[in-house]
């Protein structure tokens, strides 16, 4: 028993059909490359700020540590200050 062959219309639509699929892919490809692209850009521009508040926060905590050494400083200097006039009172009252 010989089989018959699809009408040649049929395979004409089916080709069509194929070629239409193929073109939503590459559109989806298309706009799936786009998205990595315009993503590669906004992540740039993060770090790029985020490089910036980094800057920024080394510049702050730098100067505080200035100002935690020098309120150190000058309370050293206080406390060494006031244990020489304790001693000096203590000697000169003569314990």
């Amino acid at each position: 028993m010989q089989t018959m062959a699809p009408p040649e219309d049929a395979l004409a639509e089916r080709f069509a059909r194929l070629d239409e699929r193929f073109d939503r892919v590459d559109e989806r490809l298309i706009d799936v490359d786009r998205r990595i692209t315009e993503g590669g850009e906004q992540t740039s521009h993060r770090f790029d700020r985020v490089e910036g508040d980094i800057k920024e926060l080394k510049k702050s905590v730098a100067a505080v540590h200035t100002s935690v050494l020098s309120l150190h400083t000058t309370l050293m200097r206080t406390g060494v200050g006031l244990a020489i006039v304790f001693a000096s009172a203590l000697l000169v009252k003569g314990f």
